[in-house]
């Protein structure tokens, strides 16, 4: 959380090409520090406490990886392929997740069979050696890849919306040259704000200078800056919209306790656990009643077998359903609503923990466990084809570039205020007693995240708007260098365009982020309420028109019926209307 909020903020300050790379150093850092910590000579340190240490300063740097990378991902990227980039950004997680659960597993095997520990050791002394040998290496290495992004990070100019919202047009072109060919042809997306920015460098520059606050004006300043234009357009919704829901997220994602070794080998449980048989032998003695041996079903389990059968079991249960999720959302992003598609996702998400909740309570310790682990796999395809991506995306696209980093590091910390809030929960009110006991619990805690779901998808209605045109919004034919003389080709091309829709420019949704869509919650509730009361309506009519057989040509669906709200100016669409409820605007 820290991370996220000092970093968010000091690259809206300090711009984004001074801070990317400077958390990647923090992660090299403190990576190598993990796998020095010891416990001195004669235990004269603690050593978890120094893993603890640069767990967190690990942490900060991993904090501040998500508002940096998403929004220079969403400032580097063209309109059209924005939500591609960013989609890509977040399938590398996935991605990674994966890579890392077989890297330790092979080095687990690798380093084990070469200095000869056997998978059934379970003398302390003949152990502790070789598995101390694979965590260190296990952690240490994943500072190779860091070291070799931030290199790369060095290189990376500084985002042309960062220069332009700081005066320095001749900059922004520059920036733009290193990745666009010399004979490009810039076309701005926002006239206006360009033209305002041009006028402002044609003005005679004036020696005066505003006297130099103190940190506390400053401060004071920047904070009613930040509530003036919150307030203007309703923009809070959007902010409070991607931290609520954000935070509901991670609530469920972190309260599966996928990150937690023995959640995964309690639903892996497939009859009642054994007594356990430890041998008490002087060598042996150490290892009962470890704290890594977290199998239920396996109380006698050696260290080695534990490790192996996590990383097995991760592999089947987590990356089995993200990666899929992650790669579609990457493939589909265009073509889907994306604020509209995160909602039904949260729908989606409410129904499958009430069906895992429901059935926990059959399946725990018995031969049906496979349905559980199923509906955990189909929990984290859901959650990466929607609201797991869609929350990292939507704040990056959302908000102004001045307050960009700052917005997006409140959104991100929000979420991981979630899980320390569900772990919270978890430690000291669900895994708690033996198994028959906290297994209720844990069931009613699945459940409990079915409402959670549903206001999630409840938030995302009325509050986050929609960061793209609806379909048909722009229809010109996409050129294809490829093209074959027949047209076919360009006709595929053609029909593919029809289906995406189009992404706003980002200076659009910073000025205007609900240009003609229905936000607020009052305001949905009541075109809901119209619109129920309308169909109501429209079967009655039919009713007495069917009773005395009278056919006339003002007879419409009341399902596609448009009211005007006068009082407001806006117009308003029956809600099976899906994305076109938002973007009446633009479709009339």
């Amino acid at each position: 959380m820290f991370g996220m909020l000092i970093f968010g903020h000091l690259a809206d300050r300090y711009g984004r090409k001074s801070i990317y790379g400077l958390e990647l150093s923090i992660v090299v850092v403190a990576t190598v520090g993990m796998t020095t910590a010891s416990s001195g000579h004669l235990n004269s340190m603690n050593v978890y406490g120094w893993i603890g240490f640069w767990r967190a300063m690990l942490g900060i740097g991993l904090g501040a990886e998500y508002p940096l990378s998403a929004i220079i991902a969403s400032e580097w990227s063209s309109t059209k392929s924005r939500g591609k980039m960013i989609a890509a950004v977040f399938f590398m997680q996935s991605l990674g997740q994966l890579a890392a659960y077989a890297l330790g597993l092979a080095i687990l095997r690798g380093v084990s069979s070469n200095l000869g520990l056997s998978p059934d050791e379970t003398d302390y002394n003949v152990a502790s050696p070789v598995i101390d040998i694979v965590w260190r290496t296990t952690i240490g290495i994943g500072a190779v890849p860091a070291l070799i992004a931030l290199f790369l990070r060095r290189i990376i100019p500084e985002t042309p919306h960062y220069l332009v919202e700081k005066g320095e047009l001749q900059k922004a072109v520059a920036a733009v040259g290193h990745v666009l060919p010399l004979d490009a042809t810039l076309q701005p997306t926002d006239n206006g704000n360009l033209m305002s920015q041009q006028l402002s460098s044609e003005r005679p520059m004036t020696n005066t200078r505003k006297p130099r606050k103190s940190g506390w004006e400053s401060i004071v300043e920047y904070v009613r800056e930040v509530k003036e234009h919150l307030s203007e357009k309703g923009r809070w919704r959007a902010l409070l919209g991607v931290m609520a829901t954000w935070w509901i997220l991670d609530l469920a994602y972190y309260g599966l306790g996928l990150d937690n070794p023995k959640t995964i080998s309690t639903i892996w449980l497939s009859q009642a656990p054994p007594p356990s048989s430890v041998s008490t032998l002087p060598g042996e003695v150490v290892c009962n009643n470890a704290t890594w041996r977290a199998d239920p079903a396996q109380p006698n389990i050696t260290i080695y077998e534990m490790l192996q059968q996590d990383s097995i079991r991760n592999i089947m249960t987590i990356s089995s359903g993200a990666l899929p999720g992650s790669l579609t959302i990457l493939l589909a992003i265009d073509y889907l609503p994306r604020t509209t598609w995160m909602g039904w996702m949260f729908v989606a998400l409410a129904a499958l923990f009430a069906v895992n909740g429901g059935t926990f309570f059959v399946t725990f310790e018995t031969d049906k466990h496979a349905l559980t682990v199923t509906l955990y796999v189909l929990a984290q395809v859901i959650f990466n084809l929607g609201p797991n991506t869609i929350t990292f995306m939507l704040p990056a696209e959302l908000f102004a570039t001045k307050y960009r980093g700052t917005f997006y590091g409140l959104a991100a910390a929000s979420g991981k205020l979630g899980a320390i809030t569900i772990l919270l929960i978890t430690n000291f009110a669900v895994y708690v007693g033996e198994s028959q006991t906290y297994s209720k619990r844990f069931a009613a805690m699945l459940l409990g995240f079915c409402p959670a779901m549903l206001l999630g998808a409840f938030i995302t209605w009325v509050w986050i708007p929609e960061v793209q045109y609806p379909r048909g919004h722009d229809n010109k034919p996409e050129h294809n260098d490829t093209a074959s003389d027949d047209g076919f080709e360009m006709e595929r091309s053609t029909f593919r365009q029809k289906l995406k829709l189009p992404n706003r420019p980002l200076a659009d949704i910073a000025q205007n982020p609900g240009d003609g869509q229905i936000l607020g919650m009052r305001r949905n509730m009541a075109r809901l309420f119209r619109a129920v009361r309308s169909r109501g309506t429209g079967e009655l009519q039919r009713t007495h028109s069917a009773g005395r057989n009278i056919q006339t040509d003002n007879s419409i669906d009341q399902e596609e019926t448009i009211y005007h709200d006068h009082e407001h100016g806006m117009e308003e669409a029956d809600v099976s209307d899906g994305l076109g409820i938002r973007h009446m605007h633009y479709s009339r």
